[in-house]
This record gives structure tokens, sequence and C-alpha cells, in this order.
């Protein structure tokens, strides 16, 4: 009788041990998984930040453009003006009355 229940204590510790080996190893499976997600994650995070920037860089640059073609316009619109005041003056000085 001591023998088979020497024996069944040692299966009993050697199912414990395997139970406890395939806990570790889904463990460090786990802990992997986890760790691989997370540089996904970050992987992600930092094309965002990059789309983000570029997204931002075009929005000035086009912002810049939309400026320039203002100021040019204005210019224009100043050149036009002036040259238009001395003909009206220059007519209305030319008029007789």
């Amino acid at each position: 009788m001591d023998s088979s229940r020497e024996a069944k204590h040692e299966e009993e510790e050697e199912t414990r041990e395997d139970k406890i080996a395939s806990l570790v190893d889904v463990n460090l499976m786990v802990v992997l998984l986890s760790q691989l997600c997370t540089k996904d994650d970050e992987d992600d995070i930092n094309l965002e930040k990059e789309r983000r920037g570029h997204v931002a860089h075009e929005i000035r640059e086009s912002r810049a453009r939309a400026n320039k073609r203002f100021m040019k316009e204005t210019k224009l619109m100043e050149k036009r003006t002036h040259v238009l005041q001395p003909m009206a003056k220059e007519f209305r000085h030319s008029r007789r009355m």
C-alpha cells in the first residue's frame, strides 16, 4: 500500500510540475504577445504623428500660398487704382465748363 501511495504521490507531483510548467509557458506567451501588441500600437501612434505633421505642413504651405496670392492681388488692385486716379484727375482738369 505504501508503494502505491508513493507512486500516486509522485504522479501527483509530476502533474503539478507539468501544470506549473505549462502555466509558466502560457504566462511567457501572454507577456510576449502583449509586448508585440504594444510595439504595434507605438508604431501606429508614431505613424499617426507623422501623418498629422505632414497634414499640418500641407496646411501651412496652403495658407502661405493663399497669403502670397492675396498679396499679389492687392498689389495689382493698388496698381490699377493708382493708374485710374491720375487719369480721372486729368480728365476733370481738362474739362471746359
